[in-house]
């Protein structure tokens, strides 16, 4: 059995796609096999990662951008958005505001939560941020 993806997947955990290989070689010519649950869930993990991959591909071929997981896990503990592309972009307040045309201290109290900023300001802080409006809402 030829193992393309194998090679493609490093340094992404192996073991699962392996027991994949291995669970395929034992199927030939046999009706069922037992496969032992922590091999299952090596192969669902494997599974997912081979999809990330092949999606991670896809969209690189369109253009799209990546955010790192560290960043997706900010955002999904809820920390402001603002702040975070500010910072994922390596942007003081002040160059955000200086790119922005919106002030330092309105970017501090938006990252604080003590104002929120109108439509025209969030759409200024995207543009020069380079995302979309919704991202920052």
């Amino acid at each position: 059995m030829k193992h393309t993806l194998h090679h493609a997947m490093k340094p992404i955990e192996t073991a699962g796609y392996a027991a994949l290989c291995d669970l395929a070689e034992l199927g030939k010519g046999k009706k069922s096999v037992s496969v032992p649950a922590k091999t299952v869930k090596q192969m669902l993990r494997a599974y997912e990662d081979m999809l990330n991959i092949l999606a991670f591909g896809e969209a690189k071929k369109r253009g799209e951008e990546y955010f790192p997981k560290e960043l997706v896990d900010r955002l999904i503990t809820g920390e402001n958005r603002l702040r975070i592309y500010r910072e994922y972009r390596g942007l003081t307040q002040q160059a955000l505001a200086n790119a922005s045309g919106v002030s330092r201290d309105m970017i501090a109290m938006i990252e604080t939560g003590r104002k929120t900023g109108s439509l025209a300001t969030v759409k200024k802080l995207a543009r020069a941020l380079d995302v979309d409006l919704e991202d920052l809402a």
